[in-house]
């Protein structure tokens, strides 16, 4: 299973569990913290002295960087596994991290932004609920009927203290057809600090392409970022 980690104030992403793992995330870039732990679960039993983890987190667009994390031979309870907390510097872009489907270990991983940075905003993202896994996963296509999470990271100055409040449009044809508040603040799995909106697909008029524009305030600061997507019909309607 796989639950919330903890998030600090900046750009975070936080992820632990006892099993494998896979999800993608945007990072705005620049410099940050990279902390990856892992130990033998408390809930094993006596005889089971060793567990398995290892896994990759790598760029997947522009960059191609990889890091390997783990080790290909057993965990044991007397000794951890142990990367960092240890500097590292990013390129703003898409990541994706995995941890191999064999891993039985309690680990966590952990990406944190410093205080070095400014304050900026990912690209908006449209996830749909994947009905394998249960997990959100990025989608550029919706169905008419669907209901869509809209999601960015964003973080304030340096770390500071700030006022965020942010506004999503739905444009079609040119033209805005309905502006919603967004809710900003840690979000439930990773404990990045987002704007996000679960928005329902409910009206004819979003089929074919649409744009999406994320407005976000951040003190005194905008920012923004715009996606291209596309609502179809269902199947066999009409």
């Amino acid at each position: 299973m796989v639950a919330a980690g903890s998030a600090h104030a900046g750009e975070s992403f936080g992820y632990h569990g006892t099993t494998g793992f896979s999800t993608s995330f945007y990072l705005i870039g620049g410099s940050y913290q990279l902390y990856v732990y892992a130990k033998r679960p408390v809930t094993y039993s006596a005889a089971a002295k060793e567990c398995l983890f290892n896994g990759v987190f790598e760029g997947v667009a522009p960059t191609h960087d990889a890091l390997k994390f783990g080790q290909s031979m057993p965990i044991s309870t007397i000794v951890p596994y142990k990367l960092g907390p240890t500097p590292i510097k990013l390129s703003a872009g898409l990541y994706h991290l995995m941890v191999a489907s064999l891993t039985d270990c309690d680990w966590h991983f952990i990406v944190e932004s410093t205080q070095e940075n400014p304050a900026g905003l990912a690209p908006v993202m449209m996830l749909k609920r994947d009905p394998t896994s249960g997990r959100f996963m990025p989608t550029a296509s919706a169905v008419l009927g669907d209901t869509v999470l809209f999601y960015a990271a964003y973080r304030t100055d340096h770390g500071a203290t700030a006022t965020v409040s942010g506004t999503l449009q739905l444009i079609y044809n040119g033209q805005v057809v309905r502006s919603f508040p967004v809710v900003t603040g840690p979000e439930s799995v990773s404990g990045a600090t987002t704007a996000r909106l679960d928005l329902w697909f409910y009206d004819p008029k979003y089929l074919g392409r649409n744009t999406v524009k994320l407005i976000v305030k951040i003190g005194s600061s905008e920012f923004t970022s715009t996606g291209d997507i596309t609502v179809t019909p269902k199947p066999n309607s009409g």
